[in-house]
C-alpha cells in the first residue's frame, strides 16, 4: 500500500501531450472492477471520430490490462496512470476512499488524489489521562510511530492541614513531570517526521497541564483539545478524533474563504471565478485556491496551440483551429497549482463561491 503523501503530484503534473493520451484508471474497490469493460467500450466509441486518439486508447487499455493480469487488485483502492506513447503505467494502492473513474485526457488525472492529499495532512495526537498517555502520529488515516508514558499520578485524596498540603504539592509535581515526559515525546516525533497540527484528548487536569508545557512552536500547532472518558475505548477515541480533524478543516475552509471575500471586497490580492482564477494560476500568481468538491467546470483544450479556455467551445480563441477537445477545468487548474507550488483546498460546497462559479484564489501579488 501506498501513503497519500508520497505521491509525487507535482511531477505528474508536469506531464501532459497535446492529444487525449493519457488513461486514468481509479477503483474504489476490487468489485469495481467488473464494469471496467463497460466502461472501456463506451469511451472506444466516444472516440470513434478522432482516430489518433483512438489508437492511443487502445494502446493503452492493452497495456492497463496486462498490468491488471500481471498485478491484480485484491483489497483497498487503486489509481493506475497509464501513457502509452510516454511509455508511463504509474500504479498506486490506498487504504483511502476513491471514486470509481475511467478518464481519457491530455494529461494524468490527478484531482482525486490531490484532494486526498489536502484532506489528510500529517498531525500529532496525544491520548492522555492521569495514569498513561499515547502519543503518535496519523498519517493517511493510519497510526504510526506510537509511543508511551506512564503516568501514576495519584487521585487527589480527602487529608487535613499540612499532610493534605504536602501531598498536593508531590502530586503537582509528578503531573508537572508527567507532562514534561509527553512534551519530550512530542518534541521528538516533530524533530523525525514535522507534522502540521497537534490535536490532544483526555483528562482535563491532564490536557491542562500538557499545554502549560508546550513550547511555542507547537502551541501554534495546537488545533483542538477535547476532555474524554479514555474508558470508552479506542475505537470511540479514534471517531472523536477524527471528528475533530474533520471540524477544523471545516474551520480552514471557511477562514480562507473569508480572507479571500475581504481581499476581493477592497481590490486587494484576491480572484474568484474561473476565468480570473485561470489567468492567476497561469501566470503563477496564486498562492492558495479554494474549490468546492465536486463542482464540475468544462474547459476546452486546443490541439494544436494547446491554448486552455475556461468554457466548452467550438474553435481555439486563440489561433482559430477547431482542432479542439473538451477538458475538465478543475484538474487542468489543479495541475498548474502543482507546478507552480501552490495549494489547493477543497472544501465542503460552500454556497457563497458556488454562486461565482466554485473557484477562488488568494494571490501571491
Amino acid at each position: 500500500m501506498h501513503s497519500i503523501e508520497q505521491i509525487d503530484l507535482r511531477r505528474l503534473s508536469e506531464i501532459s501531450a497535446p492529444e487525449q493520451a493519457f488513461l486514468s484508471l481509479y477503483v474504489s474497490q476490487p468489485r469495481s472492477l467488473v464494469s471496467l469493460s463497460s466502461r472501456i467500450n463506451n469511451a472506444r466509441h466516444l472516440l470513434g471520430d478522432s482516430p489518433d486518439e483512438l489508437e492511443h486508447f487502445e494502446h493503452n487499455v492493452r497495456l492497463l490490462e496486462k498490468h491488471l493480469e500481471d498485478s491484480p487488485l485484491k483489497s483497498g483502492a487503486m489509481c493506475v496512470l497509464v501513457c502509452w506513447a510516454e511509455d508511463l503505467i504509474e500504479d498506486y494502492r490506498l487504504e483511502l476512499p476513491l471514486p470509481d473513474l475511467l478518464i481519457v485526457d491530455s494529461s494524468p488525472y490527478i484531482r482525486p488524489l490531490a484532494r486526498l492529499q489536502d484532506e489528510y495532512e500529517e498531525f500529532a495526537v496525544v491520548v492522555a489521562d492521569n495514569t498513561a498517555a499515547r502519543v503518535f502520529m496519523v498519517s493517511s488515516a493510519r497510526h504510526e510511530h506510537e509511543s508511551r508514558v506512564r503516568g501514576n499520578v495519584k487521585n487527589h485524596v480527602r487529608k487535613g492541614g499540612w499532610s493534605q498540603q504536602r501531598y498536593e504539592r508531590r502530586r503537582d509535581k509528578q503531573l508537572q513531570q508527567y507532562s514534561k515526559q509527553i512534551v519530550e515525546r512530542l518534541i521528538e516525533l516533530e524533530r523525525e517526521d514535522p507534522f502540521t497540527r497537534l490535536m490532544m484528548v483526555g483528562s482535563r487536569e491532564t490536557l491542562a497541564e500538557i499545554q502549560r508545557e508546550l513550547p511555542d512552536q507547537l502551541l501554534r500547532k495546537l488545533v483542538g483539545t477535547k476532555p474524554l472518558d479514555l474508558g470508552q475505548g479506542e475505537q470511540f477515541v479514534d471517531h472523536e478524533l477524527f471528528q475533530m480533524l474533520a471540524q477544523d478543516e471545516r474551520r480552514q475552509e471557511a477562514d480562507l474563504w473569508q480572507r479571500i471575500r475581504s481581499e476581493y471586497l477592497r481590490h486587494g490580492l484576491a480572484a474568484v471565478g474561473p476565468q480570473d482564477v485561470l489567468e492567476a494560476v497561469q501566470q503563477g500568481r496564486v498562492d492558495q485556491a479554494l474549490i468546492n468538491i465536486g463542482c464540475k467546470i468544462p474547459g476546452t483544450r486546443c490541439r494544436d496551440c494547446e491554448h486552455l479556455a475556461p468554457q466548452a467551445i467550438a474553435t481555439c480563441p486563440a489561433c482559430g483551429s477547431s482542432s479542439v477537445f473538451e477538458v475538465d477545468l478543475v484538474e487542468q487548474i489543479v495541475d498548474l497549482l502543482k507546478l507552480t507550488s501552490a495549494h489547493a483546498e477543497f472544501a465542503e460546497p460552500l454556497p457563497g463561491l458556488a454562486k461565482l462559479g466554485d473557484l477562488a484564489a488568494l494571490l501571491r501579488y
